[in-house]
């Protein structure tokens, strides 16, 4: 008789490999590729997000954020870009860079699929309304929960906070 096959699965949240079963295996995988796809969306926010401040704002939502957003993660965001607009801030320095993406396993809002933590440094931006300094960026986390419509996974919403908490605590 032949051995039965092993598998080895990883903690959601990082960690020790442990033996699973292959339905455990497969479980882990499909999540594996949703947290990566969830990922791959944010990247494209953020980017997106740079664009449209560097270009100051913006009064309707560009495809991008129509495509990736919905619902309350739209509305905050095209809130911040009309207010930026509307008070002609441009910012000047270096672009905001990831600091990190951290999983946050069993958490969900209003049915959302997956969450992740993304912590991002903007400390290099200043905010000018034409020559005259108005403000500063800083270092910031979103906690983002993301939906699947249409068989697309798109950010629903976001909880942020100034600062980042540190790696692998469950924060606020």
């Amino acid at each position: 008789a032949s051995p039965e096959p092993s598998f080895r699965c990883t903690p959601e949240a990082g960690g020790e490999e442990y033996d699973c079963s292959q339905a455990q295996h497969e479980e882990m995988v499909a999540k594996d590729a949703l947290y990566a796809e969830a990922e791959e969306v944010a990247r494209k926010l953020f980017a997106e997000n740079i664009r449209i401040t560097r270009a100051g704002g913006a009064t309707e939502p560009p495809p991008v954020l129509l495509d990736l957003s919905e619902r309350y993660f739209l509305e905050d965001v095209m809130h911040r870009y009309r207010d930026l607009h509307d008070k002609r801030l441009l910012p000047r320095g270096e672009d905001p860079i990831i600091v990190r993406i951290e999983r946050l396993p069993g958490r969900s809002k209003e049915g959302s699929v997956v969450a992740l933590r993304v912590c991002v440094d903007a400390s290099n931006w200043a905010f000018y309304r034409g020559d005259k300094l108005k403000s500063r960026g800083y270092l910031a986390e979103d906690d983002i929960y993301f939906v699947r419509t249409d068989g697309v996974l798109r950010a629903l919403g976001a909880d942020g906070r100034d600062g980042c908490t540190p790696l692998g605590s469950s924060g606020s």
